[in-house]
């Protein structure tokens, strides 16, 4: 028996030392014909391991195995694969992509290909998104564009990504990028589904606040939803995905015993709170899409519905999205049609995140429902959950999460329509007009039954219920022309000129309604 113990012993071992042998860290520049490059992406092939270069093009990685491959990539770059074979320092040279650079990207009022781009424009396609259940199109970016941050806090699916390019732009004034979605100005990330979605082109520098003025100062984000394509027989296609999330890291807090350890009041129980106020979400996504197109005409109609629950209890959302792209073209190809419509429906429960902060600080000894605790208590003052009395700031986290309610509904319903008028090959003229609904009903519950805020308590009330009602409208016109030459072999130019007008209506109601107990 202490033999083969032994054995077992030296066996573990030696795969432990062989283990730690074949780890191994690399380090090493990235970069091309002009110097470094930031934010380019070091992989071990097979694996999600990986990092990305910082602004000096330097990268460290540690991989599990000595005879590794790494990746390199960078867009508008040729991928290489470089086999570690031992080397602790690789630095690379990554060549243009020729092909990619002929790509025409979408730079605002015009089009431009990439070797013609002198501006901080970095152009992702559909083929370079993030892959996986994507609820939030912000999160096909994330490592994807050089200088741009993007942080979901918190895990919160109705929370919204906070989007940073290249640091802080102004203080105290609007630090998000400007959204244009299919052209349209002011658009919300949030309305349009990831599956539509075929280009994401992100302006960073000043270009962008020359073309869309003090709007675009923080940067632009420009979408490109999918179209249909000529001649083109129809086709139908459904995606799904499925997926769950849980909580990775979470703060040590003391356990029972170890709180009583500490000196603390015992009532009892044995509470882990963070449990008691937390689930694991799980994620649906259902698309299906509709797309062809004849020699004139191309279509694309698709509808999505996605559900997305919050870690924290009673939070998460079910969504509802359908989008429509015709275009057609006219008088041989001179005039072009441009005709989009999307709705987007939301039902969310916010959730309270109190709860959470209550997880943490509420005492580890109290039971979640009050026939638990080990005297007489009345239950039912407070919904059956025990609560202490008498201590400032200290509420049953599991009694917030469950009995209070914070709901929110949203519609979105815009479309927009842009004709395009070649006179002749150097010139043209476009019109645009896009109008935009936005519908949101939000609605909070604190029942009698609730100690939080007081509800419970108040000598003078009892309950409390409040509605909020928004509608917005916008409405945007544009008109540019655009006259494209050459200088002979001097090279070539582009003028655009036009005018642009948007405006904003906004209506807001608010209302607040509670028991009184006064005579």
């Amino acid at each position: 028996m202490k033999i083969t113990l032994l054995k077992s012993l030296l066996m573990l071992g030696a795969f432990l030392c062989f283990g730690f042998i074949q780890a191994q860290e690399v380090a090493g520049t990235v970069s091309d014909a002009n110097g470094p490059l930031p934010g380019a992406s070091v992989v071990e092939k097979g694996t999600t391991n990986g990092t990305q270069t910082d602004f000096d093009g330097n990268y460290t990685l540690t991989v599990s195995d000595a005879d590794a491959v790494l990746l390199f990539s960078y867009i508008g770059f040729k991928g290489q694969e470089i086999p570690l074979g031992g080397q602790t320092t690789i630095d690379v040279t990554l060549e243009e992509d020729a092909q990619a650079l002929e790509e025409v990207v979408v730079v605002g009022y015009g089009s431009q290909q990439k070797k013609e781009i002198t501006t901080a424009v970095t152009s992702v396609g559909e083929e370079d998104f993030n892959q996986g259940t994507v609820n939030d199109p912000t999160q096909l970016l994330q490592g994807k564009v050089a200088g741009m941050t993007i942080v979901n806090k918190g895990g919160d699916p109705n929370s919204n990504a906070t989007i940073r390019l290249r640091g802080l732009s102004t203080i105290g004034g609007n630090q998000e990028p400007l959204v244009v979605i299919d052209g349209v100005l002011g658009g919300s990330l949030n309305n349009v589904d990831p599956n539509d979605i075929a280009n994401i082109t992100v302006l960073k520098d000043g270009s962008a606040a020359a073309i869309y003025g003090t709007r675009g100062s923080s940067g632009v984000i420009l979408v490109t939803t999918k179209s249909g394509k000529t001649g083109q027989p129809l086709q139908l296609s459904y995606a799904g995905q499925f997926a769950t999330s849980s909580i990775a890291n979470q703060i040590d807090i003391m356990t029972g015993s170890e709180f009583l350890t500490a000196g603390g009041n015992d009532l009892g129980s044995d509470t882990d709170w963070i449990d008691e106020v937390t689930q694991t979400g799980y994620s649906q996504v259902h698309n299906i899409a509709a797309v062809g197109g004849t020699g004139d005409v191309t279509y694309r109609v698709s509808t999505n519905f996605r559900r997305a629950d919050g870690i924290l209890y009673n939070s998460g959302f079910d969504q509802f999205n359908a989008r429509t792209n015709l275009s057609g073209r006219l008088f041989d190809d001179k005039l072009k049609i441009d005709f989009n419509t999307a709705l987007t429906s939301r039902e969310s429960k916010l959730g309270y995140t109190e709860a959470l902060r209550y997880a943490v600080t509420y005492n580890p000894t109290a039971p979640v429902f009050g026939n638990d605790a080990p005297f007489p208590f009345a239950t039912s003052q407070y919904g059956g959950f025990f609560e202490t009395l008498g201590l400032f700031d200290s509420f049953n986290p599991a009694s917030i999460a469950r009995q209070a309610q914070n709901d929110q509904t949203a519609s979105t319903l815009s479309y927009n329509i842009n004709l395009n008028y070649r006179f002749t090959d150097n010139f043209a003229m476009n019109v645009n007009f896009a109008e935009q609904n936005i519908k949101t009903d939000r609605s909070q519950f604190y029942p009698t039954t609730l100690l939080f805020r007081g509800n419970a308590v108040s000598p003078t009330a009892r309950g409390l219920a409040s509605f909020y009602n928004q509608e917005q409208k916008f409405l945007l016109l544009e008109t540019f022309a655009t006259y494209t030459n050459t200088l002979g072999d001097l090279g070539s130019f582009t003028l655009t000129g036009g005018y642009s007008f948007q405006e904003n209506d906004f209506n807001n109601y608010f209302f607040q309604l509670g028991i009184s107990l006064q005579d």
